[in-house]
């Protein structure tokens, strides 16, 4: 974690805060995302959010990498750095781009993704688990209720077809 709370997208939660005050011989890192099966709560990938305020797409140093790559690597998942970018520039705008390079379990190239795309990974990677899943009844439940969250849900018969399948 910073020191320097002057970096674009640096946490500043009262926790984070009082962290940074105290003496150098502690550290840690935040988790900035574990994408997740919305019914069974399995890990499906880890990803690392970054700002990216100047279009300069900058990884962060291996040490504060190794974390995520040590957890990805015990649960075999994926791990992702996503830089993302806001309108007008603020850390605290609206989503206006991203950017997503995998970095585990091998390094991919820097690929440029507009928001439905990612979206559609984000809809695969639970499509890609629900063989496995073991509440495929509740997972059916949840994408198919009426609710205001669901009104745009555009590939929803894709799930639904997958959970109606009994083998």
């Amino acid at each position: 974690m910073a020191r320097n709370e002057t970096y674009p997208g640096v946490l500043k939660t009262p926790y984070s805060k009082w962290h940074r005050k105290q003496h150098s011989g502690i550290a840690y890192t935040d988790i900035d995302k574990i994408s997740q099966c919305p019914a069974c709560g399995k890990c499906l990938f880890l990803a690392d959010l970054i700002f990216n305020a100047n279009d300069q797409y900058k990884s962060k140093p291996f040490y504060t990498k190794r974390a995520y790559l040590e957890i990805a690597t015990a649960l075999q998942i994926p791990f992702f750095e996503i830089y993302y970018t806001t309108e007008g520039k603020e850390d605290n705008g609206p989503l206006e781009s991203l950017s997503v390079r995998r970095i585990a379990p091998t390094e991919g190239k820097l690929h440029h993704i507009d928001l439905d795309n990612w979206l559609q990974y984000l809809e695969f990677k639970v499509q890609e688990h629900i063989p496995v899943c073991q509440s495929k009844d509740y997972l059916l439940k949840r994408v198919t209720e009426e609710n205001d969250y669901n009104k745009n849900f555009l590939r929803k018969n894709n799930y639904v077809k997958i959970l109606s399948y009994r083998s």
